[in-house]
């Protein structure tokens, strides 16, 4: 610290002292050093956090620039019968030369910084790194904000320097030099003075062999030998499956993270086909030419592939017959052998290297074919796989054109290696099906396309992720589709298309149920495809998908511009009133509760007929804080002929759906009173925060008999939890033990 910082310490050591005594101890100080032995407290003031950790069994040290702090401390010490023999010592950042390199588990760092001159901050931070051992923890504090400091001297009104040190800038220094934050939160002084508040973060210190996940990617890339292009080819499959199926990761209890060898392989397969295709030879190893020297492990197979594919479309015959399930014969044959090879070699090249040594970066589980990382070298890579992608492609190129000793520039060597199979191909075979449909709505302002007039649209933007599976090509009005171009559907948008984008993949699946199957896969991760009730996971993969792009990349959102401001969950026109109604308004008795409802578009079950469950549903009762007058059949809905029926779109009519009408008004905003909902018979939620019926009496709650629910539903380890949206009702809990299958339908639609 400055001269006039100390001077002050110095003279004021008592009264600094009695106010650190009256201060808060930080009481999870034990929680952030719980895994350290040996912690030293720099600037450890009257010793109030020291005693603390001595207190808690750790083997404490302190240390402070001003001998008279150094003197409350051994006071304060003694008065607590702790012994100070060879346990503070006088010392000031960044001087450290009396501790040895990586002596301490623990670092304490509490407002202290803040008193350092500029020209002194980097030495003080690598001081710290360099006593603290690697993976021990720092705990460090500065102000986040001091309204009694000079904005022009940096001073307060005693005299003591504030550098400026925003929490932000702190954080970035830190990590530049080898700490992982691990926590950070903002609190208020201590002391309860006004105008001061405080940034607290917790890091890691990172080895020196690059420990950080990105750095140890970066040294990789950057320094690991490469005498071929398969570490980068690794690591541009790893970034892209972290980025469009992280869901394929399983996490283990040591943590790692495994990913299927086969996904890996085949993503080298089309990385690899262009370039092998290609009319001028690349060489993709040191000395490797053509017809001479060792070529490269994966070249002949992949050559084999092409060349059964030449007459038939190449890359792309390839990859829809593949996709589409089409393989057989010696097409299966040749494309088996030729996956096996890449599995092969990637599994002992470079996994088995990468790192430079030998399985230290990734291992090989030949249990289940997999490859294993740390969770967190797979954190960083989902988290910044966008930008391991584009430098992997980069570099790939950069490396072959020294491998050509400058005969293939790296721009074409780029344009090889982001070639994939024809867009408009891919596309043709979803085209082609929306045209046999005889409704066919825009999949974002739902407005009926006429005609061949549409365009099939790419939801998630192919710039984005170079993506042409069935789950994402729907059809869409020329202009809208021309005003969405490469922009991110919101997540209102989203779920506001909701019924018709599941209703769209439910056609395609029909349609083409091997393709779509296949490419769905690839957005569910490690959940198998099912048969039955497979569209709640794929919408909610979907949605996922958009949102994670969205937050990592930066891109832009859209938004039809016709979406109705008034409805926050869909943008489904109301339908059209039937020529059958009830009376205006009809009144019914809800258990001691009168209330008077707007009448909808009812139907006896004798004027139904043929149009039942495709586009007429059964009218159960009125739910939500009141009895069932219709009565509900859970399971079956047999008693169809005592039901009221009513209209509604074709695309949400579906057997074991049901319509209610809402009775009480725990839901609102969200569903109010009066207002007809579509459910689907289900008896086991998919997701937390789905809205759902649930039958409390059959539960065990207190009640009488009939009493259903409408609620939103949610668990922990003990319970089932119903939560209302009105913040006036409570929530219900009930017992995991007293009910397995907690409800009786899934919320679809509001009409």
């Amino acid at each position: 610290m400055d001269d006039l910082t100390r001077a002050f310490y110095a003279t004021c050591a008592t009264r600094v002292a009695v106010g650190y005594s009256r201060a808060v101890v930080a009481i999870d100080l034990l929680v952030v050093f719980s895994d350290c032995r040996k912690v030293l407290d720099l600037g450890c003031g009257n010793a109030r956090d020291l005693a603390a950790l001595l207190r808690g069994g750790k083997d404490a040290y302190g240390v402070d620039a001003v001998p008279a702090m150094l003197q409350t401390a051994a006071e304060n010490l003694a008065t607590q019968g702790i012994s100070t023999q060879g346990r503070l010592f006088e010392a000031e950042l960044p001087d450290l030369a009396m501790f040895a390199d990586a002596e301490f588990d623990g670092v304490l760092c509490s407002a202290v910084l803040m008193h350092l001159p500029e020209e002194k901050l980097f030495d003080a931070i690598y001081a710290i790194r360099r006593v603290l051992r690697p993976g021990g923890r720092l705990r460090v504090s500065v102000p986040s904000r001091r309204t009694d400091v000079n904005p022009h001297t940096r001073r307060d009104a005693e005299g003591r320097l504030f550098t400026d040190l925003a929490p932000a800038k702190l954080q970035l220094l830190l990590e530049r030099v080898g700490f992982s934050r691990v926590a950070a939160r903002l609190s208020n002084d201590s002391l309860g003075r006004a105008g001061i508040e405080w940034w607290c973060g917790d890091f890691t210190r990172l080895s020196d062999a690059g420990d950080r996940p990105l750095h140890l990617v970066e040294s990789i890339l950057n320094r690991d030998k490469k005498d071929a292009t398969y570490k980068l080819a690794l690591f541009r499959a790893m970034a892209e499956i972290a980025q469009t199926q992280s869901h394929l990761a399983v996490y283990t209890v040591e943590e790692k993270v495994k990913i299927p060898l086969s996904t890996v392989a085949e993503k080298w397969i089309l990385y690899y086909w262009p370039i092998f295709e290609s009319e001028v030879f690349i060489p993709q190893r040191t000395n490797e030419r053509l017809g001479q020297g060792q070529g490269v492990a994966i070249r002949k197979p992949l050559e084999g592939l092409i060349r059964h594919f030449q007459g038939t479309g190449g890359l792309t015959g390839f990859y829809s017959d593949w996709k589409g399930g089409r393989l057989a014969g010696d097409a299966a044959r040749i494309f088996n052998r030729t996956l096996s090879q890449f599995q092969s070699t990637i599994h002992t090249m470079p996994a088995k290297h990468a790192g430079g040594g030998h399985y230290d970066v990734f291992q090989y589980d030949a249990w289940d074919k997999s490859l294993v990382m740390d969770v967190a070298l797979w954190r960083e890579l989902c988290l910044m796989g966008s930008w391991i992608r584009d430098a992997t492609i980069l570099r790939w190129a950069e490396q072959t054109e020294i491998f050509a000793r400058g005969a293939v520039k790296a721009s074409i060597v780029i344009d090889r290696l982001l070639l994939a199979p024809d867009q408009g191909r891919n596309v043709t075979e979803a085209q082609k099906f929306f045209a046999t449909l005889p409704s066919r709505p825009c999949v974002w302002s739902q407005k009926e396309l006429v005609g061949k007039a549409f365009d099939v649209d790419h939801a998630m933007p192919f710039s984005y992720w170079r993506n042409n599976d069935l789950w994402n090509l729907f059809p869409a009005a020329p202009d809208i589709n021309a005003n969405k171009s490469d922009k991110l559907p919101t997540y209102r948008q989203l779920h506001g298309s909701r019924d018709i984008i599941v209703d769209y993949w439910r056609g395609l699946e029909g349609a083409m149920g091997v393709r779509f199957e296949r490419e769905a896969q690839t957005l569910l991760g490690r959940e198998t495809f099912q048969k039955r009730n497979w569209e709640t996971l794929l919408f909610s993969r979907f949605v996922e998908a958009f949102e994670l792009t969205a937050n990592q990349r930066g891109a832009e959102r859209w938004q039809w511009s016709g979406l109705p401001q008034e409805n926050k969950t869909s943008t489904v026109q109301r339908m059209a009133p039937s020529s059958v109604r009830y009376p205006e308004t009809e009144e019914k008795s809800f258990g001691d509760e009168p209330v008077e409802f707007p009448a909808g578009a009812i139907l006896r079950f004798s004027e139904v007929g043929d149009r039942a469950f495709k586009t007429c549903l059964p009218l159960v009762g009125a739910l939500a804080a009141g009895t069932a007058f219709h009565g509900l059949e859970t399971g079956s809905l047999d008693d169809l002929g005592d039901l009221d029926w009513i209209e509604v779109p074709a695309r949400w009519s579906r057997k074991n759906r049901f319509v209610v009408r809402v009775a009480g008004d725990s839901m609102e905003p969200t569903l109010k009173r009066g207002e007809l909902v579509v459910f689907e018979y289900h008896r086991s939620p998919r997701r937390d925060g789905e809205i759902v019926i649930a039958n409390l009496p059959e539960f065990g709650a207190d009640g009488g008999t009939g009493t259903e629910t409408i609620k939103r539903i949610c668990q922990d380890a003990a319970d089932w939890i119903f939560q209302p949206d009105n913040p006036a009702h409570e929530p219900i809990r009930i017992s995991k033990t007293e009910i397995i299958h907690p409800i009786l339908g899934t919320f679809v639609a509001k009409l």
